[in-house]
């Protein structure tokens, strides 16, 4: 069954902003991170039960994947038959 995803305005800044700093390093750079985005985003899309919860707590409903070639994580919940992308969290990068 496939679910209807749904991208936060804080994961779409986020994934421009990595997209925007990658772009300077390198040309192709960039693009590589979108594509991986773009692949993990499907994944969730078609089977989102198969990621772990990042919590043992039964209210915390969030779920996580890690990008491979970037230090990333796409953190995300179901919500019926929606999955809504919340970040796409740096983890190199110190929280607020």
């Amino acid at each position: 069954m496939a679910y209807n995803l749904k991208i936060s305005l804080r994961a779409e800044v986020e994934a421009l902003e990595a997209t925007n700093y990658y772009d300077e390093i390198s040309n192709d750079l960039g693009d590589r991170f979108l594509v991986e985005l773009s692949i993990i985003y499907r994944k969730i899309e078609t089977n989102p039960e198969y990621y772990s919860y990042i919590s043992s707590n039964p209210i915390d409903n969030f779920r996580d994947i890690k990008m491979k070639s970037f230090p990333f994580v796409v953190i995300f919940e179901i919500c019926g038959q929606d999955v809504m992308v919340t970040s796409v969290m740096n983890t190199s990068r110190e929280p607020l």
